[in-house]
């Protein structure tokens, strides 16, 4: 029997996406991730270019309203840490390592599900379950950037695919629970969930992803929590 041939990481990126069950197999077979990594970041870094002048734009407006209330003093030393230059290192630098760390903390919470569950999963393999099943969360990327160039800076942290949109207010606990609330996430958890399931071989992926949308959910409620924080520093 003439052996199947083995799909390239670029279609599993694909399938990870329209068939997730097949492609996930592949991938717990043939965990190889550094090709889809790369491939993801420079996309990542593309999406965060197109959105620089508007984050920069945003920034200038809101030092305007914060300068008005200080020192000159500390107007100087935040006109630095918020000027043109600042912002393009700060925002082209997350987009290139936040990819990996997010990885990286998925990788970590599948193998400590998968060993208090008492099912094999090597970290390498759930590693490579974190890069694939970034696809989605990519695409609300690039939705959301495409959202931002259409909006006036001003209204910039309202221009994402999250549930923010439905917030009254641009602050305070509920505008940063609902940022938290992103539909591209919660895919691409799912996909976490059913690659996950794959490298430890069970039939169903529902512990995995209760464990998962836990996980998430505690990230939210600090968010908003944070969110409060800022507020009430203001």
């Amino acid at each position: 029997m003439q052996e199947e041939k083995k799909k390239s990481w670029a279609a599993l990126l694909v399938e990870a996406v329209t068939s997730p069950g097949a492609a996930f197999k592949e991938i717990a077979e043939r965990p190889g991730f550094w090709p889809a990594g790369i491939t993801l970041t420079i996309i990542n870094l593309a999406i965060a270019w197109l959105t620089l002048p508007k984050a920069q734009e945003y920034a200038q407006l809101t030092l305007e309203k914060l300068t008005d209330t200080m020192s000159a003093e500390q107007a100087e030393i935040l006109a630095k840490t918020m000027g043109p230059q600042s912002v393009t290192v700060t925002t082209m630098v997350s987009a290139l390592i936040m990819p990996w760390i997010t990885w990286l903390v998925v990788a970590l919470i599948l193998k400590i599900f998968a060993a208090v569950t008492d099912k094999e999963a090597p970290f390498r393999k759930m590693f490579a379950v974190g890069v694939y099943s970034y696809v989605p969360a990519l695409i609300g990327g690039l939705v959301g950037s495409i959202l931002v160039m259409n909006t006036a800076a001003e209204n910039m942290l309202k221009a994402s695919p999250t549930l923010a949109v439905f917030s009254p207010a641009e602050s305070g606990f509920l505008f940063s629970f609902l940022s938290a609330c992103n539909p591209f996430t919660w895919w691409s958890l799912v996909l976490c969930g059913i690659g996950a399931a794959a490298v430890m071989k069970v039939k169903r992926p529902n512990g995995v992803l209760i464990c998962l949308f836990i996980v998430w959910l505690a990230f939210a409620l600090l968010t908003g929590a944070a969110g409060t924080l800022n507020t009430a520093g203001l």
